[in-house]
């Protein structure tokens, strides 16, 4: 990849949390402190909720295995993001009646043209001293519903403990051109490509809250924690982070990670990690 493209790349990512900030920015400079907490009573017992958009940033780690003519492919890599994201869209909502809610979060995210390398081939090591040029994309969504509890509650603080599914759906390409005179023994060609999809669903339970930390209620820290398990082996979820109360909604900084595992001999994917920072604007309703 040229040193263009990424710059490309990353002037998109930093358009895309520019326009976050763009979203936030009317209502912010409209707001004043009227001295008391910014948050409504959302436990008032009539409906609440809070609509987000965010943009999330992650790095990804994935081990992935590819069907080929001669056998299996498994594919390793672990690179930055500023160079390989190319497309995102996020939106996450929590609404609220009383003790009882309900939470949702949606996250689709696609990378293009990730160096990796192959681990092994048709059941053979693949040694770290073979020159092998991979190239390969990914593109995906996270959608995660659950129910919510209130377990305890203070005047811009609470913490829930909640329960649902999360469905991940991930479709890979793989591409390789293999610098090396004949195939070293491996049954496989030279060049070629493959591709493959695959689709998750999961039961999960965790918890999720906030905690403000100051005399006006206005900075708090988020955080949010589920494991499941399901379709794949086991999945995770930890998000924590920083925000600040507006009347009108809040703004946050966070880091999201989000993990899955599984072992079987024919799945697709291995292991996948998505993981860094996450920039969200709420609105309250």
């Amino acid at each position: 990849m040229t040193s263009d493209v990424r710059s490309t790349r990353t002037r998109r990512v930093i358009s895309f949390l520019l326009s976050l900030v763009a979203l936030a920015w009317a209502p912010i400079s409209l707001a004043e402190s009227d001295g008391v907490p910014p948050r409504y009573d959302e436990f008032d017992g009539t409906w609440h909720s809070a609509l987000a958009l965010y943009g999330w940033l992650p790095g990804v780690s994935a081990d992935l295995r590819y069907q080929l003519p001669s056998g299996n492919a498994d594919s390793r890599t672990n690179n930055n993001i500023f160079s390989y994201l190319s497309g995102a869209f996020m939106i996450q909502d929590a609404m609220r009646h009383g003790d009882w809610g309900l939470w949702g979060d949606f996250a689709w995210v696609k990378f293009s043209n990730e160096k990796g390398r192959f681990r092994n081939i048709s059941g053979e090591s693949v040694g770290g001293d073979i020159s092998l040029d991979t190239r390969w994309g990914l593109k995906g969504g996270i959608l995660t519903l659950a129910a919510l509890y209130n377990m305890s509650h203070t005047p811009g603080s609470f913490n829930d403990f909640l329960f649902g599914v999360r469905y991940l759906w991930i479709k890979g390409n793989l591409d390789w051109n293999f610098n090396i005179v004949g195939n070293n023994g491996f049954n496989i060609a030279n060049s070629g490509s493959a591709s493959r999809n695959e689709g998750l669903f999961d039961a999960v339970v965790g918890l999720r809250g906030r905690w403000a930390f100051t005399d006006d209620l206005r900075w708090y820290v988020p955080y949010y924690l589920d494991v499941g398990a399901g379709s794949s082996n086991w999945t995770a979820q930890g998000v924590i982070g920083i925000g600040y109360s507006f009347d009108w909604g809040d703004l946050g900084l966070d880091f999201r990670d989000v993990t899955y595992k599984q072992s079987g001999g024919n799945d697709f994917l291995r292991r996948l990690s998505l993981a860094g920072p996450m920039f969200k604007v709420s609105w309250y309703f």
